[in-house]
């Protein structure tokens, strides 16, 4: 099952966090900071649960676009399904999931951003009919 993240899955979201980006040393999810995502109308913190276990993750934003007539974006980030029950379609029940909401929210496209190094990742999206490469993503940490 796939549901919006509530504060009790703080830890296992932190777990799956430290498990897709391993060398942040940074990593912390609050409890109230995934309350704060539940009550913004434009981000959503998906958990997939399978059972009692939630064994994966991924956060999408819709943006607002003055581009597109009224039409927004999603960007989705931080997509992972823990290791050891990956490639079982999970990953792509989740991606399909934030689609729909895209479609639901009228968007006009759906970014999605991936580590440079994590080429199985770039071939499951790529079979999931993402293009990587129409775009180059950069970014700055302040």
């Amino acid at each position: 099952m796939i549901r919006e993240a509530e504060a009790r899955d703080a830890a296992v979201i932190e777990r799956l966090y430290t498990e897709l980006l391993p060398n942040n040393l940074n990593t912390k999810v609050l409890a109230e900071r995934i309350e704060e995502v539940r009550n913004n109308p434009n981000s959503f913190l998906f958990v997939y649960e399978l059972g009692d276990q939630v064994i994966g993750t991924a956060h999408l934003h819709i943006c607002l676009d003055a581009l597109v007539e009224n039409r927004p974006f999603g960007v989705v980030e931080r997509v992972i399904i823990t290791e050891h029950v990956q490639s079982k379609g999970y990953g792509s029940e989740l991606m399909k999931h934030i689609e729909h909401v895209c479609e639901q929210k009228n968007c006009v496209k759906l970014f999605l951003t991936s580590g440079s190094s994590r080429n199985e990742a770039h071939h499951f999206y790529t079979k999931l009919g993402y293009n990587g490469e129409s775009s180059k993503a950069f970014k700055k940490y302040l």
